[in-house]
């Protein structure tokens, strides 16, 4: 049965929750790609945001089932090139909060585990989301990866997305979007990375998940 999920940053000052979530509503996917990695050592937090792969734990589901009831305030915006996505964080403790398409038109939204609150009990991920689905963008993964990792994005992962994407519309839960104003404007102006801050950051984080 769906469950509503509480959200919660680092700090506590930022909190909501997450709406009819289950492992049919949404996707588990670990990603390893270069970009979320160098965007755990944007916010400083690679070594409890990546796992020994390199990889973030993600939950794909839409933006209407999505809502922030206190410390909106707080979010902030980066992208890590004028064409990324959209990667929403906090500004009080630098948690990662949601990934989106740079349009307001894409009904879709990645939740990393960090900002999810699944309780004390062991377990509780598995319990609220099921397994991972899809461990995705293994080129830029580090040592030997898990069994069924893909170099890249498996079709079957970009069929179910787009599934989700039209369920989203036509269940009505593509909006209203914490991260979007009705007029379809980002409710903060996002930071841009230059070529040059990106290039810095990948070679720390490559260091840095090399390092554990």
């Amino acid at each position: 049965m769906p469950i509503d999920i509480p959200l919660r940053c680092r700090c506590g000052a930022v909190r909501g929750v997450a709406r009819a979530v289950s492992p049919k509503t949404g996707t588990r996917v670990v990603c390893m790609c270069i970009d979320c990695q160098t965007y755990a050592c944007f916010l400083g937090r690679d070594a409890d945001l990546l796992d020994e792969h390199g990889g973030t734990d993600i939950f794909q589901l839409a933006p209407g089932q999505v809502e922030i009831r206190e410390g909106s305030d707080q979010l902030r915006c980066v992208r890590l090139s004028p064409k990324g996505a959209m990667r929403w964080y906090t500004e009080c403790c630098k948690t990662p909060v949601g990934n989106t398409a740079p349009s307001p038109r894409v009904p879709f939204v990645g939740i990393p585990h960090a900002f999810m609150d699944h309780g004390e009990t062991a377990g509780g991920r598995e319990r609220d989301l099921g397994p991972v689905c899809y461990r995705v963008q293994g080129q830029d993964g580090h040592g030997e990866l898990p069994p069924g990792s893909h170099p890249a994005f498996p079709r079957r992962l970009l069929a179910r997305t787009a599934w989700l994407l039209l369920r989203a519309t036509l269940k009505g839960v593509a909006r209203p979007s914490p991260f979007w104003s009705e007029r379809g404007r980002p409710r903060v102006e996002p930071q841009v990375l230059s070529k040059e801050e990106r290039a810095r950051l990948r070679q720390q984080c490559e260091r840095s998940v090399a390092a554990h």
